[in-house]
């Protein structure tokens, strides 16, 4: 039942009013406007029935005050008054009034104005929840085409009309272009279950270094975009990538899946004056440039130049010779799939050991560095002069590769330990007398295993007996 509340200070009218409404609606008295205000903290009718002039606080004042509490209102208030002057009920109306009655008034006709103002104000109410319900629609709908699904992250609309409004409103920043390496050796492996948790787990390692304002979306696939507004310290850009790297990795050795997949960052600062296109393209050529150079690292853009910053997983050599020992034919050892280079120069030393009886020498040469932004070189920098230590020592039937950005594989035919340190020292050697190298803090090491012939060693594919 509906509750009305009728605010009069004289007694016949709320005795009149009273009668006439309580046979279809509560009916509660008072008999001032401060009366009324005391009222509406206790219990809040559906509408009130109000004098203008009462003693005290009157009509007009209680309204202005009804009006301005939140939880009051919205309740309909028609007020009651001797007074009949045109710019009476005129400004009891710009007042928010919903409607005016002239004392005295006829029961029936007063009945009739409340029913209808309470027949408005049930519509107004449902009109005004279906509207919210379908903003509300229309809300989750947009998100959702602006959301990717498996992950919750945006996707690529929303950042490019994101991202667009942040730069043209001069907001500088960094975007990292981030790429799973190898992540359809997860799918091809362990299936697209482990494949679309995996998609997860690093949706959330990005969202765990992010902050509220910060954009984070899953472009398709295996690609991830994020932009950091007014992230301009290299540094901290370069610890956070860092991070982001090592987290997903612990994460994915934790599962059980460490050493399959990893993640490759491209990186470009945003100065404020970019558009989307120069930024996602510059971006995109840093995280190109990380792909082929090693992966599970991370790249700055630079002006002139490629700049990089890497970070990535250090293995052992015990991890390599395990996995060379895991053969040709399984491909689901930590590194056996890693990288097609890697495999070709692996199938190239078993035939060599199986036809040749001899063995072969396994170098992985390692380099680190205390402080990159103290020594004013670059780990890939270093790699580069390694790299030419390597070829000006090896002979032209040695083979080397680059296996990550700080780490540098060698396979020496027919030659023993003995020689093999040899020739790791003489690299070692020729690497520490380029100029640059010698006044930097920059540490070459090197670890070496011997492949011999074994058993299980096939000398035959096809009934065709293998060669090189």
């Amino acid at each position: 039942m509906k509750h009305i509340l009728v605010v009069d200070d004289s007694n016949m009218y709320c005795i009149i009013a009273k009668n006439a409404l309580e046979s279809n609606y509560k009916v509660s008295l008072a008999h001032s406007g401060q009366e009324a205000l005391e009222f509406l903290e206790k219990e809040i009718p559906d509408l009130i029935l109000m004098d203008i002039e009462m003693p005290g606080m009157n009509g007009k004042e209680a309204l202005r005050r009804i009006k301005l509490h939140k939880e009051w209102s919205k309740i309909p208030i028609i007020f009651l008054s001797a007074l009949s002057e045109q710019e009476t009920e005129v400004e009891c109306l710009e007042l928010g009034a919903d409607d005016f009655i002239a004392k005295p008034f006829k029961p029936l006709i007063m009945t009739s104005r409340v029913s209808k103002i309470l027949e408005l104000y049930e519509l107004r109410k449902d009109l005004e929840h279906q509207l919210i319900k379908r903003t509300q629609q229309m809300e989750i709908a947009t998100l959702k085409s602006l959301t990717d699904a498996l992950t919750g992250l945006h996707n690529r609309d929303y950042l490019e009309n994101r991202l667009q409004e942040i730069l043209e409103e001069g907001h500088a920043g960094a975007l990292f272009m981030i790429d799973l390496d190898n992540f359809k050796e997860i799918n091809d492996t362990y299936g697209h279950i482990v494949g679309d948790k995996t998609l997860k787990i690093f949706a959330e390692v990005l969202k765990n270094y992010s902050r509220e304002d910060d954009i984070i979306c899953r472009l398709a696939g295996d690609e991830f975009v994020t932009f950091y507004p007014e992230l301009i310290s290299r540094e901290i850009a370069a610890k956070k990538a860092a991070d982001i790297i090592q987290l997903f990795a612990e994460k994915m050795s934790a599962l059980g899946y460490g050493n399959v997949v990893s993640v490759s960052i491209g990186i470009m600062m945003a100065k404020g004056d970019e558009d989307f296109i120069s930024l996602y393209n510059n971006a995109d050529k840093s995280l190109y440039f990380v792909k082929n150079n090693g992966k599970n690292a991370y790249h700055f853009y630079g002006e002139h130049k490629i700049v990089s910053e890497e970070s990535s997983t250090v293995v052992d050599l015990e991890v390599i010779k395990n996995m060379m020992e895991q053969g040709m034919v399984q491909t689901t050892g930590a590194f056996s799939v890693a990288y097609d280079e890697f495999k070709k120069i692996y199938d190239f030393v078993i035939r060599y050991v199986t036809r040749k009886k001899q063995q072969i020498q396994i170098v992985l040469f390692t380099l680190s560095m205390e402080n990159e932004y103290l020594t004013g070189l670059s780990m890939e920098e270093a790699m580069e002069v390694l790299e030419q230590a390597v070829i000006s020592s090896l002979r032209a039937m040695d083979a080397g590769t680059k296996y990550s950005n700080k780490q540098y594989i060698v396979l020496l035919m027919d030659t023993n330990a003995e020689n093999g340190r040899k020739v790791a020292e003489r690299v070692i050697r020729r690497f520490y007398r380029n100029a640059r190298i010698a006044v930097s803090d920059v540490n070459l090491t090197y670890d070496i295993h011997t492949r011999e012939p074994s058993k299980e060693d096939k000398t035959e594919v096809n009934g065709i007996e293998g060669g090189v």
